[in-house]
């Protein structure tokens, strides 16, 4: 990043912290050395709890400072009388919103700004390379269509192989999964290939058009975690589309978050509403489907029961009970659970 005087922002970065300040942090110094000058961020801290706002306005005061850079800490509820104008603004949320509720915090009060054309929603435990933003936009500005564009997600651990390029999601038979996982950077599939085959932008990193929240509105914050990039994009439908900037590498540090590191099976509180959303999503967009999504969820239950992880086994159910009950547990129901962390809205 270049010493100022900086140009007016165009592009609005939106981050959520919850009780991860080290990662966050880590991020935003990534950030430092984006190609693009015209950027703000905002990050919002989804009540953590622990001391994480004091924690980034420290580092705010001292390394953003040094950088010549300015912010502002915003409390819960609170909004701009006049454009927002600092390059880091902290809002100090009051309680856990979920990743949507976090993220529309962030672009509430982005969209205040009339100059801000887009909205760059990225993971805290992400790191990105000086490219990686102009690569999205480069990309947006090559289709008018396109409303919402996703990265390559790459690995922190392995900076060699990809965790995904794109999600694929088939609601009809409740069943998805990640496109180019596994390949490398030299290896990526073709990006008309993959473009046609997505339903949606990895969450971690996907950049959206101001044109798109505008006429789409906000993300979908019942959700609470999961299903909500995929719900934004079959809401843009028909007169938005979804791109992928292959050049955007974005490190991920893969669900360190929410206490899933996708190499065993996932955290209670992710399971539960992986599992639970599958059946909401099939009733808002396909409702003949949900049947076929019932299904699916009791053989999900039925293969933990027989592999002896009798307590996802009753997540699952769990997960099916609440759909039909018309309940919606919150992350605290799984806080005192043995294997994962307390209530996130992070991934």
């Amino acid at each position: 990043m270049r010493a100022g005087p900086f140009p007016p922002a165009k592009i609005a970065i939106a981050i959520v912290n919850w009780r991860n300040a080290a990662d966050t942090i880590a991020c935003l110094e990534s950030l430092h050395h984006l190609a693009d000058d015209d950027v703000m961020i905002v990050v919002c801290d989804n009540g953590s709890g622990d001391g994480s706002v004091d924690k980034l306005v420290a580092w705010a005061n001292g390394t953003l400072a040094g950088w010549g850079r300015s912010f502002r800490l915003w409390q819960d509820g609170e909004l701009p009388a006049a454009p927002p104008r600092d390059y880091l603004n902290i809002i100090a949320g009051a309680q856990n919103l979920g990743f949507a509720g976090g993220n529309n915090l962030c672009i509430r009060l982005a969209l205040a700004d009339p100059g801000i054309e887009g909205v760059w929603l990225l993971n805290n435990d992400t790191e990105v390379l000086p490219g990686s933003l102009a690569a999205l936009r480069a990309r947006m500005a090559e289709d008018a269509r396109i409303g919402i564009c996703g990265s390559t997600l790459v690995y922190h651990h392995d900076k060699t192989t990809v965790q995904a390029v794109a999600g694929r999601y088939d609601i009809a038979r409740g069943a998805g999964g990640e496109i180019g996982q596994g390949s490398t950077l030299a290896t990526l599939p073709p990006r008309g290939q993959v473009e046609a085959e997505m339903s949606y932008p990895p969450g971690a990193s996907m950049l959206a058009s101001r044109q798109f929240i505008d006429s789409v509105g906000l993300m979908e914050e019942s959700y609470f975690l999961y299903f909500e990039e995929l719900d934004w994009t079959l809401r843009g439908k028909p007169d938005f589309t979804v791109g992928w900037a292959p050049e955007s590498v974005v490190f991920h540090k893969e669900g360190g978050s929410i206490g899933t590191d996708g190499r065993s099976r996932p955290s209670d509180l992710s399971l539960y509403y992986n599992l639970v959303n599958r059946l909401r999503i099939a009733r808002r967009f396909a409702p003949g489907s949900v049947p076929v999504n019932v299904a699916r969820l009791g053989a999900i239950a039925m293969k933990y029961l027989l592999s002896g992880d009798r307590r996802a086994a009753r997540i699952a159910l769990h997960a099916l009970g609440d759909f039909f009950g018309g309940r919606y547990r919150t992350g605290a129901w799984l806080s005192a659970n043995r294997a994962a962390p307390a209530q996130n809205g992070t991934r």
